[in-house]
Order: C-alpha cells, then sequence, then structure tokens
C-alpha cells in the first residue's frame, strides 16, 4: 500500500497546487484549520507525502476544503487514486470506467475551455480565512474590496466614492481593515489592491469558513439588488442525474470563460465591472 499511498498523496498535492495553494501548510490555515479539517496539520501533510490515507469521509472533507467539486475530473482523479491505495490495483476501477455512465459520456473539453483553464491556473490564489473575514466586515468594505480587486494601479478615494456611492468617511474607514489585512496597499488618499492581477478563488466551504461566506453572499445580494441586469437566459429541460452532472462542468467552464475577456487595466471610462451569476432549480416534481 505505500506506494500507491505515495501516488494518492502525489494526486493530492498536484490538485492543491492547481486549486491555487502554493503549499500544504498554507491550504490547512487558510480553510480553517484543525477546527475545520478535524485533524492536525501534520496529518495532512502525512498523507501528501503518502505516508497515510484519510478516512474516506475524511476525503470528502478534504475536497470540499479545496473548492473541488465531487463531480469535476480532478475529485475523480483523487478518488480513483483512493480507492487504487486502498486496494493495491486499479483493476476494478477499470471495471468501473469501462461502463458507460447513464445518458452517455461527457462531451469533451472544447479548445477554449482547455485555454481559459490553463490561464486560471496560472494566476488562481487563494486569501487567508482572516483576509476573508477583513473584506466581509461590512457592505462598504466588501464592495471597496471588490472595486479595487478588478481595477489595476492607484484608486483616489473619490475615484471610490463615485463608483460606490458611499461617503468618503465610509470609504476611508472601509479601506484601514483592508490594508491591516494586506488587502490593499494605501497611499495618502489612494489606494491600491494587492491582488489586481491575480484570480482570487471563492473561499472553500468548511465548518470555519461558513459564517464567512455566508456575509459574502448577504454582503453581494445586498449589493446587486439595484444592479443593472445585462442579460437573462432561461430554458427548462429534463434530463437524467448523469447528463445534469455533465452539463454543470461545462457551466462552470462557460462562467469561467468570462475570464479570458477580463483585464484589471481597462480604461475605466470605458469599462465596468460585471458580475456573472448562474444558478440551476429543480421545479418538478416539488421536493
Amino acid at each position: 500500500m505505500a506506494n500507491n499511498a505515495k501516488a494518492f498523496g502525489t494526486a493530492l498535492s498536484k490538485i492543491r497546487k492547481e486549486q491555487g495553494f502554493p503549499s500544504a501548510y498554507k491550504f490547512f490555515k487558510a480553510v480553517g484549520g484543525s477546527k475545520s479539517l478535524g485533524f492536525a496539520f501534520v496529518s495532512y501533510w502525512d498523507m501528501e507525502r503518502g505516508k497515510k490515507l484519510p478516512k474516506s469521509w475524511r476525503l470528502k472533507a478534504i475536497m470540499a476544503a479545496l473548492g473541488v467539486d465531487q463531480n469535476s475530473p480532478k475529485a475523480k482523479d483523487l478518488v480513483r487514486a483512493y480507492f487504487k491505495a486502498l486496494s493495491g490495483s486499479d483493476e476494478l476501477l477499470h471495471v468501473l470506467a469501462e461502463q458507460a455512465p447513464a445518458g452517455g459520456s461527457a462531451p469533451a473539453m472544447l479548445p477554449t475551455e482547455a485555454a481559459v483553464q490553463k490561464i486560471m491556473s496560472m494566476h488562481n490564489v487563494n486569501q487567508t480565512i482572516e483576509q476573508w473575514q477583513a473584506c466581509a466586515k461590512d457592505l462598504v468594505t466588501f464592495v471597496c474590496d471588490y472595486f479595487l480587486d478588478n481595477t489595476a494601479g492607484w484608486v483616489t478615494v473619490r475615484e471610490l466614492c463615485e463608483a460606490t456611492k458611499f461617503t468618503p468617511e465610509a470609504v476611508k474607514k472601509a479601506l484601514k481593515p483592508l490594508a491591516a489585512a494586506k488587502l490593499v496597499e494605501l497611499a495618502g488618499d489612494k489606494a491600491r489592491s494587492l491582488f489586481e492581477e491575480e484570480m482570487v478563488k471563492a473561499l472553500p466551504l468548511t465548518p470555519e469558513t461558513a459564517p464567512v461566506k455566508t456575509a459574502v453572499r448577504e454582503h453581494m445580494n445586498t449589493w446587486i439588488k439595484d444592479a443593472t441586469r445585462v442579460e437573462t437566459k432561461r430554458l427548462t429541460v429534463r434530463m437524467t442525474k448523469a447528463n445534469l452532472d455533465s452539463y454543470r462542468e461545462h457551466l462552470a467552464k462557460a462562467v469561467n470563460l468570462a475570464s479570458a475577456y477580463s483585464n484589471s487595466k481597462e480604461n475605466r471610462q470605458d469599462s465596468a465591472i460585471y458580475l456573472v451569476d448562474t444558478a440551476i432549480y429543480k421545479i418538478l416534481p416539488k421536493d
């Protein structure tokens, strides 16, 4: 099992890096440490080094903390490596792999999807839970951080006020905790994001991060109530669970495609900051 456990550890380490966590320790701290994952850092470190395997239910928690969707190729690769380590062979996995999934196989990744995935993997970063707590402190702080994240270079307090309609006093107050958390840099009446060239990944859901994610969601919902709706598409369909999972993968890639058009250095007079928001509802039959 030792060699297979090492293969699992290698797969886990690879996915962790692809998810924007440069080190095992930074990942562990960013998602809330032992309070969220339920074990000490040395235990996680032993997993990546191939010295031990997690319990199956802990593997699910680890993937959630990494922000890996259970229906994604990364999740399947990690689970495959896990069960291979347990059994010492991939013979039974080959049997499963040869079975055609219900509803047909998932469409191949399009060239544009592959290109965007590569771009995102080069610029993905994760903020610490403390940094997320700082930007989620209140609505003004949250919105100012969003504006600065998506705007390259120095931004004056006046420009922030004009864009957000907040008062100068509120903006100046919001910038202080952002600077203390090393999210922005201040110089007189100007501020700039320390993440302006990066794509900040969403905070993974763990027990420790749940309150922060709730606050972020509430701030965004409040902010978009009066936002200008640019586009809406709706389509009602009947599909199998297998086809839904396949479609979800492509929908996620389609949303990520927006990053190919993103440039924080755009002329501020000719550009705006947009939120791409998607949702899938199961409407019938009622649960």
